[in-house]
């Protein structure tokens, strides 16, 4: 096996696999150390596709952490689509990382990220194309040490067996002390390779130093006993001293270190923006909600270091759009002055600033004001249920009025789209419950319709989940038949065509329930599945319910004893060894309060109703910052309190109420904002600058798609410190045009773009500043100040001149293309027919029009030849070299095509030519 690969090992891979920019990893910001040099060396692995993964910002954080170690080594590595996992088997490659194309299996420690039971086969088919043995006991001193963490390590039961270690809670402290372990370990045995140690003993001395470390979870130190009837008797612990697993918590978020030099994606992700995490934890006590259970206690970042780490990462980035996360945007204090503050500081930049999904009451006009300020897209509302009586029932408590307001708050604010989002199948759920869900969204269209007639809510509806650790956890759920049922019921209900209503997969869900409540025997059924082929199980558009079905009936699992049955108050749990802090007993009062509808306070801001065991009131409490008119620092029992001096959004509003601090304060008053206006001002807009330029497209980088170029680009010239000009409207657009697309994998030396910026700069500048925020193969080597009203390069090009290098077994082609060339000297007509294509009818070009060769087109085994570019369209490379070849070509995968020079207009003022 190779300990590294390189592009050209990987380009005939790279030509036949979809979005192959996501498997390069020369992005900006990525973080290249000598792997070989390394005293410790880890694997981050997010079990999703690039585009998923790399919005994640707990594999951020750790990325920043271990590669500011020295010594330590951290790269990445993501889900490999289908069509690049069957590449690399029928290539017989293992799967490598980005930065430095190594196999996994060269690594010391393979982090895998566990943010959800679907992406479990995943995990497995990474395992396995690394080179590493599934089970943890196949593996052997030389294998990597496979660490999990995230939100299902809270239940890692099904997944234990094939993991060596498993870290509950929050990572930032625990990954170093996992990494000094190792670094002792090593010094020890003196290990460099771990793929070259033979030492058989040392691999149980690892895991038996892990075991000291709070947080940490060693499955092969417990082993299962089970009852006749199923149900598990015991979780036996093998080592007197670690009976149980601890939750590690951080409780100063701004003392932990923050990523701002963030990696830049080479293609687009789902949520492509700089994500900066507010808050950490929930206390609001929604019964049905997992994270607000294993995330306790709420902990804030300030919003001064909130302010500081959105100037910092948009200089690292240039990414213009900046999300605030947390579990609940709108239960972070400071909010809208916060909102504020980051508007001013971007004023002008066109950085848009978002929040993710809100709960109903804190949307308000404040609150959407600043969001819109530069993007307008539309809101997510998260009801929950479709009614009080069940919002009550989950400790939701939103009244039908704070919905109707939230959306009277968005529509007047000019949003024409709405997303709700509910479940079903909640506990003591009622048909009429599910009936309000399309109740309250016609009462949400109507108070839309006084502001406009073009409006769109989408509802969406997904399947309730029993979670681990929340006081549901007892409660059955759903079978699939029943989940269609209730979808179809709200389905039904939904008549209007505005009202768009979208479902979670009932076959998805219930799987989901299978493994989020299931122990080790679920570990068959996982390997059975994987090797049946389920992979991309959280897609759509990959999941296949059947593979599951065989693998059900072929390891024989009773599914629904997992899924549908509702738990006794004394069974034990497969996960009642972890997360040792938080009492049982209160999980259990919650659930009987559900039964009640009683309602429980946030015990950020009111005293502990009930002890949930997760506190300590000395080092972890919960820790919230509020608007205050002075400085303020409250420590009440169970919570801190820490006020802010709004600074400049205070001195711009009016009305802040003042926070009491006195004794008996249970309360934090929402602060509301009132923008004062200022009259307006005439101000010119400034003069825009139009610069033509020159660039390379070579190595990595002819593995970029149109879209993603032109994204590296805006985010270079944002990066570079230079005010880009910008459209008008609701969604402005960076005012950057390009010249013709090239085709994947194909290299250029020549190709071109315009930009319009506000500054007026030297064209050696620009190309200087440019190339240093540029990934590598995308370099500028030619800038122009151009007129405003020049036309643009693209509507100049006359022909495009391109070089192919042959491979050896091309040359047989060689005698068909000398036939037609001398057909062509002798004035005979050669046509080459464009299939139709989607919606584009069949083309015919005759090579005579379109297609002009050198007098030293061929030498060795490169072929030079032009084509002519006019308005009726142009001969790709390689469709000439067909209909030059005769359609004798046979496979184009690994031939290797430069565009090598273009042709303008000689009027156009930028020294361009072949």
């Amino acid at each position: 096996m190779p300990e590294s690969l390189t592009i050209a090992d990987l380009h005939s891979l790279l030509k036949t696999v979809s979005k192959p920019a996501q498997y390069l990893g020369n992005e900006v910001n990525a973080v290249h150390k000598d792997f070989s040099a390394a005293t410790v060396r880890v694997c981050l692995v997010f079990p999703d596709a690039y585009e998923i993964g790399m919005s994640h910002m707990g594999q951020k954080i750790l990325y920043d952490i271990l590669n500011n170690i020295e010594g330590v080594v951290a790269e990445r590595c993501f889900a490999p689509l289908p069509d690049m996992e069957k590449a690399l088997r029928e290539h017989g490659l293992p799967l490598f990382s980005l930065e430095s194309k190594t196999p996994l299996s060269q690594f010391d420690i393979i982090g895998i990220s566990l943010p959800y039971e679907l992406t479990y086969t995943n995990a497995l088919n990474i395992i396995e194309l690394g080179g590493i043995p599934l089970w943890q006991k196949d593996r052997g001193p030389q294998h990597p040490i496979i660490l999990g963490g995230g939100t299902c390590s809270y239940n890692p039961e099904p997944i234990a067996d094939f993991f060596d270690a498993i870290a509950i809670g929050d990572g930032e402290e625990v990954i170093l002390e996992i990494i000094n372990a190792v670094i002792d370990w090593k010094r020890k045995y003196q290990i460099d390779r771990l793929a070259k140690n033979t030492q058989q003993d040392s691999r149980d001395d690892l895991l038996e130093r892990f075991s000291k470390l709070e947080g940490l979870y060693i499955p092969s130190f417990f082993t299962p006993e089970y009852n006749d009837d199923g149900t598990l008797k015991a979780m036996h612990p093998l080592r007197a001293a670690y009976t149980g697993v601890k939750k590690r918590i951080v409780q100063d978020l701004n003392a932990q270190p923050y990523p701002t030099k963030l990696v830049i994606p080479n293609i687009k992700l789902v949520h492509d923006r700089i994500g900066i995490e507010i808050q950490r934890g929930c206390t609001r006590m929604c019964r049905f909600c997992q994270a607000g259970y294993i995330e306790r206690p709420t902990r804030q970042r300030s919003p001064e270091r909130v302010l500081e780490i959105a100037e910092t990462s948009y200089a690292q980035t240039g990414i213009d759009e900046i999300s605030l996360l947390s579990l609940s945007a709108g239960d972070y204090n400071t909010i809208v002055p916060t909102l504020i503050d980051l508007n001013k500081q971007f004023a002008g930049r066109n950085v848009a600033i978002s929040v993710p999904a809100t709960r109903t009451e804190t949307l308000t006009p404040e609150l959407i004001e600043q969001v819109k300020k530069v993007r307008m897209s539309g809101f997510t509302i998260a009801p929950e249920a479709g009614s009080e009586r069940m919002r009550r029932v989950i400790n939701k408590g939103n009244k039908t009025e704070d919905l109707m307001q939230a959306a009277e708050n968005a529509f007047s604010a000019g949003y024409r789209l709405i997303k709700f989002y509910y479940m079903c199948g909640l506990p003591f759920e009622m048909d009429e419950d599910l009936v309000g869900i399309a109740d309250e969204a016609y009462r949400a269209l109507k108070v839309g319709t006084k502001y406009g007639r073009t409006l769109e809510i989408k509802v969406s509806v997904s399947s309730f989940v029993p979670k681990p650790f929340t006081p549901f956890q007892w409660e059955p759920q759903m079978g699939i038949s029943e989940t269609r049922r209730k979808h179809d019921l709200i389905k039904r209900a939904l008549g209007d065509k505005r009202l768009r209503f979208k479902n979670h997969d009932a076959r998805m869900s219930y799987l989901e329930g299978i493994m989020a409540r299931g122990d080790r025997r679920i570990s068959k059924l996982l390997e059975a599945a994987f090797k049946l082929g389920a992979r991309m199980d959280e897609w759509s558009e990959h999941f296949d319910f059947t593979k599951w079905e065989a693998a059900i009936a072929q390891t024989g699992t009773d599914t629904d004893f997992y899924v549908q049955r509702r738990r006794a108050r004394e069974e034990v749990l497969p996960w009642d060894h972890l997360f040792i802090q938080m009492e049982k007993a209160w999980l259990w009062n919650e659930l009987e309060a559900a039964k009640k509808e009683a309602y429980v306070a946030d015990c950020s801001l009111e005293k502990c109703a009930a002890f949930c065991g997760v506190c300590d009131f000395k080092i972890i409490k919960n820790k919230v910052y509020v608007i205050d008119e002075k400085p303020l620092a409250a420590k009440k029992g169970n919570r801190e309190w820490y006020g802010r001096y709004g600074g400049s959004s205070v001195l711009n509003t009016e009305a802040i109420p003042v926070m009491p601090v006195e004794a008996g304060m249970t309360n934090i008053p929402e602060a509301t904002p009132v923008i004062t206006s200022n009259p307006k001002i005439s101000i010119p807009p400034p003069k825009a600058y139009k610069y033509a330029m020159l660039f390379t497209k070579t190595g990595p980088a002819a593995y970029y798609s149109h879209l993603e170029l032109m994204e590296m680009l805006k985010r270079a010239i944002l990066r570079s410190g230079y005010q880009a000009a910008y459209s008008q409207g609701f969604h402005p657009q960076m005012k950057l045009s390009m010249g013709p697309a090239l085709s994947m994998g194909m290299e250029s030396l020549c190709e071109t773009c315009e930009i319009q910026l506000f500054d007026e700069v030297l064209s050696a500048d620009l190309i200087d500043k440019m190339n240093l925020c540029l990934p590598d193969g995308l370099r500028l080597t030619q800038a122009a100040l151009v007129d405003l009203k020049a036309p643009s390069v693209y509507s100049q090009i006359s022909s495009i001149r391109y070089r192919i290098r042959l491979s050896e077994e091309h040359q047989a082609a060689l005698s068909h293309l000398v036939d037609n060339l001398q057909a062509l000297e002798r004035g005979e007509a050669i046509e080459y027919v464009r299939k139709p294509q989607r919606d584009k009818p069949e083309k015919r070009f005759l090579l005579n029009e379109h297609l002009h060769l050198p007098k030293d087109f061929l030498s060795g085994q490169n072929l030079e030849f032009s084509t002519r570019c006019t308005a009726s369209g142009s001969l790709g490379p390689i469709e000439a070299l067909t209909a030059l070849t005769g359609g004798k070509i046979g496979d184009t995968s690994c031939i290797r095509v430069t565009k090598i020079g273009v042709s303008l207009k000689p009027f156009l003022p930028l020294p361009i030519t072949e």
